[in-house]
């Protein structure tokens, strides 16, 4: 049965949480992920749900899924200033929904949570409940859509799925359930249920496989990490065999990847497969809870979005027709996508064709790992076994952040094909020039240069923006080189690719303060300059809003504050190339020639592979 806020409410249903239970874990990064999440389903569909995994209970004990519950709680915390509905989901008849089992303090920090008081008085603090209430005040201040819409649509539309165990289950039985289903602290989600139902159908050491598809879900993870003694060439050739004979090579050589082991526990785990949680053998290990952080690196894409990709890329291969990409990619659909696309059950499922999908996701994972950036906290790393400094594999790093911010998953990722396809054809791992030059062309194809006239406010015009700050930066040392002022290139040498941009008037209609520049909205050719190319510039929503309305002098004194900067990095190379050549005057003919000139960088890159322009 579906559950949200609502229907919790409206059956009146309260959930305790066991002792056995860890205390809550989510960290700020959680917590922000979910609440994007939420919102970019609030702004696509406002009629939707947004499934976040499936709880079990056993008598209202929460036996699996209470990191997510707690912290529906703790949304609901703030979210109750916001929308009332969510004061009913927090208590129920006076006492909180949900309740910790002889873990007092626990239990009165969340109250006094639930009855707003957020502040820091150094007693009874859970840390994690602290920072997870200060992200998410932090996240409802800083929203710029309906606050009151969104957290209506959170209380209606956060939707998750609840399995009622047995009653007759003893504490023993649950708490063996626990460690068996949650040792990870994860919730059953709709990959997990996938990996057990397309996996159980191979020939082979299911075990095995069991361990390969949980190293790669972990995609926050490296699956090829360099040991402390081991040579940058076997270490590089690790991963090339994995690209070159993928899970055959892993059987063979389980040493490939990082973690895998057979302790002739491999006839057990198989034999446990499709057992009642009755039935299933009782295991005296500990569970594993070691994690890796990769210096910080994080993948860019998630692991539900992997399953899609890569099998989108698998069907293209086979020629398959998909006929509707949009539902396709739809991560609350995972399920129903394979059983449309790739049985993994009944009549139609093929065991050839599941065992080719594996490898497939094996190939594409490692690929992701090895060729493509990963999030850093300031930037972007790539594992391209050079340096980072190197001019080729930093040109590729900077060219490959610019595809990952100007895509999403609603565009379905349309660099993922080609890269795995350009590495796949190698059966390597190709050169950071190669590969740059590979993935250039495909953009340039894929993305024709519009009409400059079509380049305007009234337009979707973000990813133009991007790739002309990339073009920026790659001409830097000719563009910003100023031997009075070395500042400039130091600037454009430390930009970094951010998403959540948007796009602002240089010099706006309105200025708030007094401007050289002024607009007469009865001439037809100031109405086009205000909304050209020229006087665009793409920025952050935080600073937009800061900045809106002020005049092209405030505009470059913020351009100038980067002069001094250590950590920071400016948000438009567009907007510091106008600051270079007009920091003194920015009047109708400056935005002209800024806007045609700028254009002109964009019209010879797109040609210099011989793609035409083809408006």
């Amino acid at each position: 049965m579906r559950y949200t806020p609502q229907t919790i409410v409206k059956a009146n249903q309260c959930f305790s949480i066991p002792l056995y239970q860890r205390l809550f874990e989510w960290d700020e990064d959680n917590i922000i992920q979910l609440l994007h999440d939420l919102l970019k389903s609030f702004e696509n569909s406002r009629d939707e749900d947004y499934f976040v995994g499936m709880l079990t209970s056993a008598e209202n004990q929460l036996v699996d899924g209470q990191q997510r519950f707690t912290a529906i709680m703790l949304i609901g915390c703030v979210m109750q200033t916001y929308s009332t509905n969510w004061k009913d989901f927090i208590f129920s008849n006076g006492r909180l929904r949900l309740s910790f089992i002889s873990r007092d303090a626990d239990q009165k920090y969340l109250e006094k949570l639930a009855l707003k008081q957020f502040y820091y008085d150094g007693e009874l603090v859970n840390y994690k409940m602290h920072d997870a209430i200060n992200a998410i005040n932090n996240f409802m201040r800083e929203l710029e859509v309906d606050k009151e819409k969104y957290a209506l649509f959170v209380f209606q539309h956060l939707c998750f799925f609840i399995s009622e165990l047995p009653s007759k289950y003893s504490p023993l039985d649950l708490n063996k359930y626990f460690e068996r289903m949650n040792s990870s602290g994860k919730n059953l989600e709709r990959h997990e249920i996938l990996k057990v139902k397309l996996l159980s159908k191979l020939e082979g050491s299911i075990s095995l496989y069991m361990q390969i598809w949980n190293k790669i879900s972990d995609v926050d993870t490296l699956l090829i990490r360099k040991g402390e003694k081991e040579s940058e060439n076997d270490y590089s050739s690790r991963k090339n065999q994995v690209i070159s004979y993928g899970l055959q090579g892993i059987i063979d050589n389980i040493k490939l990847i990082n973690g895998l082991n057979m302790k002739n526990n491999d006839s057990a785990l198989d034999t446990n497969l499709g057992l009642s949680i009755k039935e299933l053998s009782a295991s005296q290990e500990k569970p594993n809870t070691t994690r890796h952080y990769n210096n910080g690196s994080r993948s860019v894409i998630r692991f539900p979005q992997l399953l899609l990709l890569t099998l989108y890329y698998y069907l293209r291969k086979k020629n398959v027709d998909i006929k509707s990409l949009e539902h396709f990619f739809d991560v609350s659909k995972l399920l129903e996508t394979f059983t449309e696309y790739l049985p993994y059950e009944g009549k139609q499922a093929n065991s050839n064709d599941l065992k080719a999908y594996f490898e497939q996701l094996i190939l594409c994972r490692t690929i992701l790992d090895v060729c493509f950036v990963r999030s850093m906290e300031h930037g972007y790393s790539l594992d391209m076994n050079t340096s980072e400094e190197d001019v080729n594999t930093k040109e590729l790093m900077m060219f490959e952040s610019f595809l990952y911010v100007s895509s999403s998953n609603l565009t379905n990722y349309h660099w993922f094909e080609w890269l795995i396809s350009n590495v796949e054809s190698q059966r390597c791992i190709p050169s950071a020039k190669d590969l740059f030059y590979n993935l250039k062309k495909h953009c340039d194809e894929e993305h024709p240069l519009p009409r400059i006239e079509d380049l305007n406010y009234n337009t979707d015009i973000r990813y133009w923006f991007w790739r002309l700050d990339f073009v920026l930066w790659q001409k830097r040392e000719i563009l910003f080189k100023d031997n009075e002022h070395p500042e400039y290139l130091q600037v454009a040498e430390n930009y970094v690719f951010i998403r959540n941009r948007s796009i602002e008037h240089i010099a706006p209609q309105h200025p708030k303060t007094e401007s050289k520049l002024q607009w007469n909205e009865n001439i037809s050719e100031d109405k086009f300059l205000l909304d050209s190319f020229g006087n665009l510039v793409m920025i952050s929503q935080g600073l937009n809003s800061a900045l809106s309305n002020s005049s092209y002098e405030e505009k470059m004194a913020h351009v100038q504050s980067y002069f001094q900067s250590v950590n920071g990095t400016i948000e438009s190379l567009k907007l510091l190339m106008a600051y270079k050549e007009y920091q003194n005057k920015w009047d109708k003919d400056s935005i002209l020639v800024h806007g045609k000139s700028m254009y002109e960088l964009l019209n010879r890159e797109l040609k210099s592979n011989g793609t035409e322009n083809k408006a």
